[in-house]
């Protein structure tokens, strides 16, 4: 049969037989686990032993609510040392901050070959920073990190902090593996004011991580550019209920021959509508951009429409952006836009030809065939990308122009040198 997609279990006395029983039988039936702490060392021998079965778990997200012995974190973390099907793994809570309990699960992450994507909270990590770092990074197969708020020790202007310098030492490695990496509700602390910016430009740059998301974290875009500057390659960008208003600071990211990013997520900020029209006016020089998701922002519910019309301007001479996403978009925006959006879905950009106004006769095979292969705006976070511990189930509206109507109007632009 096939196998039950979670399996949730929430315990916190000692357990019966019947549960373990269960616990046991479940482990090779569900692709995921769910498991809330519970007590009593028979408990957590049955959890490793479910584990480390050859069809075991490839989820597992196990919140400590109540402190553990070492004895039990030793258990839970073998199985996860030797596990041959673990994928995903969250560990989540507050472990008791010694010494052993952290050295056991560096020692438990090192030893492990399956992991793929990890999620820690903060409060795990108070045991040893460093070292559970070092290796969840560059010891270990993990291709996604996700660091989140939860039972944290220290704390920089009330958000839970990771020290700059320990995580720019790991990240900026040539042979760090990540390709993802994810904040939430947490935040590198401030770079240390004896580091300028030409020493921070000395130092090598993350070129592995495509996918940052920085979110809950109410720090404004330049403090957080400070551990973004640490990527080079960023192509999505997530920056997600954080307060900001000036978008300004991402403009390296955004424009000129350096530009990496090709998606950009700014939800439940506070861009009102002088920073938005700031950004729409630098939108054509946006080469690489193609989606951005301005979802809650106080200029979109707005009774001024100044950035509109800005918007509608920069959009109709930027070719390369294919999707813009807000709420309460009215039906006057949305026409103004969808020709040039679907213009650039079909490769308008393709028709730029220097120094000439003929496309070459063996482009436009291509070009019409990427028209006809469309898929319109469907940007939502795909599940490579999507992480056990970050949860999206917004989905784009589609666009209502067909296929034939973009191979039209690039026909109609090349041909007769306008459109819109």
């Amino acid at each position: 049969p096939n196998k039950i997609e979670c399996a949730y279990l929430d315990h916190r006395e000692n357990v019966s037989p019947e549960y373990l029983a269960l616990l046991i039988s479940l482990s090779n039936k569900a692709e995921g686990l769910d498991l809330v702490s519970f007590g009593g060392d028979t408990a957590y021998s049955c959890l490793m032993a479910g584990i480390l079965q050859s069809d075991g778990p490839q989820v597992l997200a196990f919140r400590c609510r109540d402190s553990i012995s070492l004895h039990q974190a030793n258990l839970l973390f073998k199985g996860i040392a030797f596990s041959p099907s673990l994928e995903k793994l969250l560990l989540r809570g507050k472990f008791e901050p010694r010494e052993d309990i952290g050295k056991a699960l560096v020692d438990s992450l090192g030893k492990n070959r399956s992991l793929k994507r990890l999620g820690l909270s903060i409060g795990i990590l108070d045991m040893d920073v460093e070292g559970v770092l070092r290796t969840a990074i560059l010891e270990t197969q993990v291709q996604s990190l996700g660091i989140i708020r939860e039972g944290a020790d220290f704390e920089y202007d009330g958000i839970p902090c990771i020290p700059f310098n320990i995580l720019r030492d790991v990240l900026c490695r040539e042979d760090c593996p990540l390709e993802r990496f994810h904040l939430f509700g947490v935040a590198p602390s401030s770079r240390p004011v004896a580091m300028n910016d030409n020493e921070l430009n000395s130092t090598s740059m993350n070129s592995s991580v495509k996918f940052c998301s920085v979110e809950f974290v109410e720090l404004d875009c330049s403090r957080i550019m400070e551990t973004i500057g640490l990527f080079q390659s960023i192509e999505i960008l997530c920056l997600n209920s954080n307060g900001i208003s000036d978008l300004s600071p991402l403009d390296p990211l955004l424009i000129g021959d350096n530009a990496t990013l090709k998606s950009l997520v700014v939800c439940s900020n506070d861009i009102e509508e002088a920073d938005a029209i700031d950004f729409f006016r630098k939108l054509p020089e946006m080469k690489r951009l193609r989606h951005v998701r301005f979802w809650e922002n106080p200029f979109i519910t707005g009774n001024n429409d100044s950035w509109k019309t800005m918007a509608i301007d920069a959009i109709q001479r930027n070719k390369s952006l294919e999707c813009i996403e807000g709420d309460q978009f009215d039906e006057h925006f949305i026409d103004k836009t969808k020709v040039a959006l679907s213009l650039n879905r079909g490769g308008r950009r393709a028709l730029e030809v220097e120094s000439s106004s003929v496309l070459p006769a063996n482009l436009w095979p291509r070009v019409l065939e990427r028209a006809t292969n469309i898929v319109y705006c469907d940007y939502s976070i795909s599940e490579e990308e999507e992480e056990i511990y970050y949860e999206s189930e917004a989905k784009s509206e589609p666009v209502e122009s067909t296929r034939v109507d973009v191979v039209f109007w690039l026909l109609r632009e090349k041909m007769v040198g306008q459109c819109l």
